[in-house]
């Protein structure tokens, strides 16, 4: 065998390695990959109406799950005010049962004293309930200048001793929570003093008077 045989011998061997080895790799290219040019071989033969019909399908179910997002939202919304009460509700029960035990030690009271420091323990209690939730009391007291927009005035008086628009006495406390008025102070406003008549009203009337008497 000549040299040149023996090169061309070499070559054939090298392509038929080469051809091999090429084989390998198209037998072991990722499955994912031929998934892939499938899923676009198909997506390339969708028509045009197909296509549309893929869109409207998906507008369809974003819509669907969109809508029973809002309803959920809507129920956790109910359920949350239904119960948003309850912390409140369940520090009042102490204080009711507080009161309940005030009035079965009162049966066996022998004073009045006993019975009146009970309640006085049981409503600071529920003052503190509602400091805690950020409900407080109007400061309201006698002498305090009428405000309409913390006072509702239910009377008004003549008073020697205030001005006009001060309030004379408290009849009902408000309450306030946070800077919300939830039911204001009801209050006796005064009038300002008893208004006495003038020297002239006082002749005239005792004139009209006399004119009477003697007519009749």
């Amino acid at each position: 065998m000549t040299e040149e045989n023996e090169n061309l011998d070499d070559v054939l061997q090298d392509e038929a390695q080469l051809n091999e080895l090429v084989e390998d790799a198209t037998q072991h290219v990722p499955e994912e990959v031929h998934k892939d040019e499938g899923i676009e071989e198909v997506a390339e033969e969708l028509t045009p109406d197909q296509q549309i019909a893929e869109l409207q399908d998906k507008n369809v179910r974003l819509l669907a799950e969109m809508d029973n997002l809002r309803k959920r939202a809507m129920r956790d919304s109910a359920e949350s005010r239904k119960y948003a009460a309850l912390p409140l509700v369940n520090e009042l029960l102490a204080m009711t049962d507080n009161l309940q035990r005030a009035l079965s030690a009162a049966d066996q009271a022998s004073s009045v004293e006993s019975l009146k420091s009970g309640v006085e323990m049981v409503l600071k209690g529920i003052l503190q309930i509602f400091e805690k939730h950020n409900c407080q009391l109007i400061a309201t007291e006698v002498g305090q200048s009428f405000d309409m927009n913390l006072h509702e005035a239910v009377g008004m008086q003549p008073s020697e001793d205030q001005p006009a628009n001060t309030i004379l006495f408290v009849a009902g406390q408000g309450y306030q929570l946070h800077d919300r008025v939830i039911r204001p102070s009801q209050v006796i406003v005064s009038s300002g003093p008893a208004q006495t008549p003038s020297m002239s009203e006082s002749s005239e009337t005792k004139e009209a008077n006399t004119e009477t008497e003697t007519e009749s």
